[in-house]
């Protein structure tokens, strides 16, 4: 049986300045969505930090947990909005 690595999305995220840098914006992401589908959920969705420019972060996660992301950047506090979503680091830059 083949070993595939698993697919991954990439999102870009634009954060108030009270959130902080990058860190801060994907910490607050972790952590909501830790509370909302438990810390396994959190570990298959492998959140990591891609970018962070001044108030833009590009963040990657599994394809899998994707739609669960996007429900904890949503239900951030302070709001976290969504900018844009795909499957390629230079399509989403392309568009941005």
């Amino acid at each position: 049986m083949l070993k595939r690595r698993e697919k991954r999305r990439y999102i870009s995220v634009m954060c108030e300045e009270a959130v902080g840098g990058g860190m801060s914006a994907l910490a607050a992401v972790q952590k909501r969505h830790a509370e909302l589908f438990g810390s396994i959920a959190l570990e298959r969705a492998a959140l990591r930090l891609i970018k962070d420019e001044s108030r833009v972060v590009i963040m990657r996660c599994s394809l899998a947990e994707a739609e669960h992301v996007l429900v904890a950047i949503a239900l951030c506090n302070p709001p976290i909005v969504t900018l844009d979503m795909s499957s390629s680091m230079k399509r989403l830059k392309r568009r941005l």
